[in-house]
């Protein structure tokens, strides 16, 4: 008979071991690299900030003062180049400084030698002023602890050298090939500070621009260059490598024995300890259930997880309890629903619902209605006497549905009712209930506003709108119109509009129509919008003119236009005629 393959097993403790000590390994290295780089980073930006100020600073005191122009002549002397070649093969650097010293300086220093006290001028020799300037050079460089400090006059991306204090004579007039990393710099750019290999050594180097001009007036440029050595720099970051190393290895051990510890104790052992309680649990298990109840799912872990997965589907029969979640489910459902239907009572109660409102006032008559898309909703109107002279209007659409919207619906609401009563025109009353709301409004929710106030007794109507829909103006003559009124800014947007009023004088027998855009933006199975041509042909159509004919002929035309389709915003519309002064 065939022995059966044993398969090894690695148990799920093992493997989230070698996990853990594998991320840390990576996450180290990791660490280790960006430490390095962020290291050399910071000492790279700190000393190109310091090459570059001292290249600027020696190149202050050389500027207007070094001969550029002289130099370039003495290079290309025939006569000094015999004497370097002289130099050169004899070691000694008399030939040049005879040559030197042979040669008058283009400056004149004066000095008071005179016995009657006169100024009396004493020329230099060509060496004295080119050492004066030299002498300049090896002090900045004491000063700025530098490798090095020279003047290298540049021309067609040939370097020549021209002064340096620590090298002999014979280095004047030689030439030097540039180094890669300013192979691309022109003649008459400075050098931006850059740290760079050069025979073995690190070096951060930058340069200045000096100018001259020749007999001729063509322009001659040189670079006054600075060497900062960063071989100990080079070696303090070794150093720091080595340590962040050693802290790393000590940290990601630590870390991998905690995490070790901790995957016993949180996942190997509670995986266990479900495990066995599983199996225990199907053990007790009637039987009467075919293997199509129970799951087949692609795990093929040789582990605990795949040890449970195993446990479970012996216990399927089981699951068939979905049935009491699901009665849990319907109920939880239909105390929903209920709060939901006592919402929107309770939200319909809030709104002024009984008409005709005001029967003893013949001056108006006035009619609106809402429907919330949903249980509960966020459009809202109200209207009110403010005094005997005076009827307050408004209309409003909160920027979301539901009950969060009508939350944010009542507290509007109430703040608007609660400042109109206090007085001011409509733009005074919007700007103070904007900051109020403005000022806590962490869900970022607005809402928009027309508002209008109308003089029973002289027509005016006092409004503003706060990007709202621009409402419908009836007049005797020309039928419902849209007036397109300033929109100001929606109301918890901003904190500290303010917001304006315009005027309208109304006659006998106008109205005023405003409603929310759910009217316009109704759809139908096909898509389209009913649309603002579609709501001004159809408000005039309309037989019964009154304010409730008005608004019951839309919403008659609104359901017939959508038919079927489920209603997508709240419908919100509110009516005032203007009967008589």
């Amino acid at each position: 008979m065939k022995k059966e393959k044993i398969k090894h097993r690695f148990d799920l403790g093992f493997k989230l071991n070698i996990m853990t000590i594998i991320g840390m390994v990576v996450l180290a290295i990791v660490l280790l690299l960006v430490t390095d780089i962020f290291y050399e980073q910071k000492i790279n930006e700190i000393y190109y900030q310091r090459a570059n100020q001292v290249a600027d600073s020696i190149t202050e005191g050389f500027a207007g003062a070094v001969p550029v122009s002289a130099y370039v002549d003495m290079i290309n002397d025939e006569s000094f180049k015999e004497a370097k070649r002289q130099a050169i093969e004899s070691n000694d650097d008399k030939y040049i400084i005879d040559w030197m010293k042979a040669r008058p300086s283009i400056y004149s220093f004066e000095e008071d030698v005179d016995e009657n006290g006169n100024e009396v001028k004493r020329n230099n020799t060509f060496y004295e002023e080119y050492m004066s300037f030299s002498n300049y050079l090896k002090k900045q460089q004491e000063i700025f602890n530098l490798k090095s400090v020279y003047l290298q006059y540049v021309k067609n991306g040939v370097t020549y050298n021209l002064m340096d204090p620590t090298e002999k004579l014979t280095f004047i007039g030689s030439v030097d090939d540039p180094v890669e990393e300013f192979a691309t710099y022109k003649d008459d750019e400075p050098i931006d500070a850059t740290v760079y290999e050069y025979k073995g050594e690190w070096i951060c180097t930058a340069s200045e621009v000096i100018s001259d001009t020749d007999i001729n007036g063509n322009e001659l440029v040189a670079h006054v260059c600075v060497d900062f050595d960063l071989s100990n720099v080079t070696e303090d970051r070794n150093w720091f490598l080595i340590n962040s190393a050693v802290f790393v290895i000590v940290l990601t051990f630590v870390v991998i024995l905690i995490s070790l510890l901790l995957t016993r104790k949180f996942a190997t052992k509670p995986l266990k300890q479900l495990s066995q309680g599983a199996t225990g649990f199907a053990k007790n298990e009637d039987e009467g259930f075919s293997m199509e109840d129970v799951i087949n799912l692609p795990i093929k872990s040789n582990d605990e997880i795949g040890d449970l997965y195993n446990e479970i589907r012996s216990m399927q029969r089981r699951i068939i309890e979905g049935t009491n979640k699901l009665t849990k489910i319907t109920a939880e459902r239909e105390r929903v629903n209920t709060e939901l239907d006592m919402a929107k009572r309770i939200q319909a109660s809030m709104l002024p619902n009984i008409f005709p409102a005001f029967p003893d006032r013949e001056e108006f008559d006035l009619y609106a209605s809402m429907s919330p898309a949903k249980e509960v909703g966020g459009d809202f109107y109200d209207f009110f006497m403010i005094d005997d002279d005076n009827l307050f209007i408004l209309i409003a659409d909160v920027s979301d549905k539901g009950i969060p919207a009508a939350l944010f619906m009542m507290s509007t609401k109430i703040l608007i009712n609660y400042r109109a009563k206090n007085g001011g025109s409509p733009g005074e009353i919007l700007t103070d209930v904007n900051n109020q709301i403005s000022i806590d409004n962490d869900e970022m929710m607005f809402v928009t506003v027309w508002m209008g106030i109308l003089n029973l007794r002289t027509g005016n109507l006092k409004c503003t709108n706060a990007g709202h829909e621009y409402p419908f103006i009836r007049t005797k003559d020309e039928g419902f119109k849209i007036y397109e009124d300033k929109r100001e800014k929606m109301v918890g947007v901003l904190p500290g509009t303010n917001y304006e009023d315009y005027e309208l004088s109304l006659n006998k027998g106008d109205a005023i129509f405003v409603y929310t855009d759910g009217i316009p933006e109704a759809v139908n199975s096909s898509g389209e919008m009913y649309g603002m041509e579609r709501l001004e042909s159809r408000i005039n159509d309309i037989e019964d003119q009154s304010p409730e004919g008005i608004l019951r002929g839309i919403r008659e035309d609104v359901d017939e236009f959508s038919k079927d389709t489920t209603q997508f915003d709240d419908l919100t519309m509110l009516c005032v005629e203007y009967k008589s002064k």
